[in-house]
């Protein structure tokens, strides 16, 4: 039994529906809203998955998404690209499965979750103010990387004197 026959949408018929937005072909998807411009990785684009990625960065370019200042932030637009993309998968006869997009939130839900994580006693913790954690268990408190793409590290902030 052979897989139905998708009919993806081409980059030129979606930069040409998205001329507002540069389009610029790179190894990793990403929006950049600092030049307006949309990153996708053109052998990825061949597969429903690749197209379904181009369509959350354009999700977020079309939500107006410029940066985020906490964890819950970050999930939250990251969600409302999703939502954009499903709306922009329609328009193309193409469905994105809910447990695709789960899957990818789930990448963000277990970065925060690290990131909660005390460095001193392991209990979970709450972010208090952007990339900045405080435990109250051990009342440790720490910062984070804000990039989503760095390694996982906790800085123990040393009160001052």
């Amino acid at each position: 039994m052979s897989m139905p026959m998708i009919n993806l949408p081409s980059i030129l018929a979606i930069k040409q529906r998205y001329p507002q937005f540069n389009f610029v072909n790179n190894e990793i998807f990403h929006w950049s809203p600092i030049n307006n411009t949309i990153f996708y990785d053109s052998k990825e684009l061949s597969k429903p998955e690749g197209i379904y990625q181009l369509f959350h960065e354009i999700g977020h370019a079309v939500s107006g998404h410029q940066n985020y200042s906490s964890g819950i932030q970050l999930l939250k637009i990251e969600s409302e690209a999703w939502k954009q993309a499903q709306r922009l998968a329609k328009e193309y006869d193409l469905r994105i499965q809910q447990k695709q997009i789960e899957h990818c939130l789930d990448s963000y839900r277990d970065w925060l979750h690290f990131r909660s994580i005390c460095p001193q006693c392991e209990a979970i913790s709450i972010e208090v103010d952007a990339n900045q954690y405080h435990c109250f268990n051990c009342l440790q408190k720490w910062s984070v990387p804000t990039d989503q793409r760095s390694r996982h590290y906790r800085f123990k902030l040393v009160p001052k004197t």
